[in-house]
């Protein structure tokens, strides 16, 4: 197909006085022959010009992505798509089209926050922050940093809508949208400082030069943060600890970052917590029973 017929992205819909129409799908869309040959119409916009939704009346739903081949998120998704989609892999399961403009289709996905309802604990909170980290973790051992790590960035499938989706894992937290990631010669640990793309996260002390991987951290510690708000108690000194470890204390490094611990190590340690969580459970729920054991009647 020519360049003419399938600009990069955004697809407007214009109307007839010129201005943009937010809530219109293209024709350019709703032609496209991968999506008519599989049956697919998007129905209204997620991101106008960009992610777009199919009718919700119609079950399973899809999110369709129109790509731009300017940035590397085409080649960033085919990389991981040919790798393992178990974990640590967090690629959410998805398609790239071959014919006319590349789109990437996927599973309608659930906010992260949804995960538990209003029934969070301790245990859930580690057990997201750490299929986050590890995710994390699996991207930077590819040397690819997302670099627009949010909370919109991070789903999950619910479990009663994974039956609806091949290859799809009930309640496993899926990383997507790659439209500003990048990917580098050297992993963590060498790679230095790069000029930061657009993102959802302000860049501390207005610094815009930093370690990508670092910076990806950095956002993570405030998905932390926001993942942590579902949690009604009181959260735990070791939580608080974790997540501010994970922020760390930036001092505007232009080289190799060391203001904030890697994936891996964050993965480590996370994996120490969650067992000392484990054993004080198992612990505290013993010495309850003993309690009960031995009271007087």
């Amino acid at each position: 197909m020519s360049q003419e017929k399938y600009p990069e992205p955004p697809w407007y819909v214009h109307a007839d006085d010129g201005s943009i129409t937010p809530s219109g799908v293209p024709d350019l869309l709703r032609t496209h022959p991968a999506l008519r040959r599989r049956g697919l119409v998007p129905a209204a916009p997620f991101k106008p010009g960009v992610v777009f939704r199919t009718d919700p009346s119609n079950s399973p739903e899809y999110v369709i992505k129109i790509l731009d081949t300017r940035s590397q998120e085409l080649t960033i998704y085919e990389r991981l798509l040919r790798l393992n989609v178990s974990s640590p892999n967090h690629t959410a399961p998805c398609e790239i089209t071959q014919e006319g403009h590349p789109l990437l289709i996927m599973p309608m996905l659930t906010p992260v926050e949804l995960r538990h309802g209003r029934r969070w604990t301790i245990d859930n909170l580690l057990e997201v922050f750490f299929q986050l980290v590890e995710g994390i973790e699996f991207l930077h051992n590819q040397h690819i940093a997302h670099l627009d790590l949010c909370p919109d960035n991070v789903m999950m499938m619910h479990p009663y809508e994974a039956r609806l989706y091949p290859y799809a894992v009930p309640k496993k937290i899926y990383i997507i949208d790659y439209g500003e990631s990048q990917q580098f010669q050297q992993g963590p640990g060498i790679q230095h400082a790069i000029t930061l793309p657009p993102s959802q996260v302000d860049p501390p002390r207005g610094l815009h030069q930093f370690d990508p991987y670092s910076w990806d951290m950095y956002c993570l510690g405030h998905i932390f943060l926001d993942v942590s708000d579902n949690y009604r108690g009181r959260l735990p000194w070791f939580i608080h600890w974790y997540i501010q470890w994970v922020l760390g204390d930036e001092r505007g490094c232009s080289a190799v970052c060391r203001c904030r611990p890697t994936a891996r190590r964050a993965r480590r340690v996370l994996s120490v917590l969650r067992w000392a969580t484990y054993v004080g459970d198992v612990f505290s729920s013993v010495l309850q029973s003993a309690r009960r054991a031995f009271a007087l009647p």
